[in-house]
């Protein structure tokens, strides 16, 4: 169908998707649409399936995030300060609003992770592998662990 780098040709797949995502780990896709070469195993995703997966990443870096004690959250006002930069340059800054700072809400309120803020300081990019942080999450094709169960089929139209 479209050509590859490697000189291969991407073919269209259906079905369960595993992506070891650099920051959040594995995701699994019970089905999803995606093209895939078969020489070289490059992939390309449409736009429905593209946002099921950034939809999915943000969900986990969420629940990680959460679940880590306050102490290692900083305040929007911390933070500025560790940055040498106004709360308000802070909030309008696209790399920061982007996700290059780890954040999450608490109470109401944007906090960011002490870790991610000090790597953006060092590097320009406070982003990391999330399992570093020790949280231990199943593997398994996505479910909501309560009574009903939300997989995912993305199929192209």
């Amino acid at each position: 169908m479209r050509p590859c780098e490697c000189g291969g040709m991407h073919e269209k797949r259906q079905g369960p998707l595993e992506i070891d995502d650099r920051y959040v780990g594995l995701l699994k896709l019970e089905s999803a649409d995606y093209y895939e070469c078969p020489d070289c195993k490059d992939r390309i995703y449409p736009l429905d399936t593209a946002r099921v997966i950034e939809s999915e990443r943000e969900k986990i870096t969420g629940e990680i995030l959460q679940a880590q004690p306050l102490d290692a959250f900083l305040s929007a006002a911390d933070t500025a300060a560790q940055l040498g930069i106004s709360r308000q340059a802070l909030h309008k800054n696209k790399r920061i609003r982007q996700g290059f700072i780890y954040r999450t809400s608490l109470g109401g309120l944007a906090v960011y992770l002490k870790k991610s803020v000090d790597l953006y300081r060092e590097k320009g990019d406070g982003r990391f592998l999330l399992s570093e942080l020790g949280y231990n999450r199943s593997n398994e094709p996505f479910s909501t662990g309560r009574t009903i169960e939300t997989v995912y089929s993305v199929h192209e139209r």
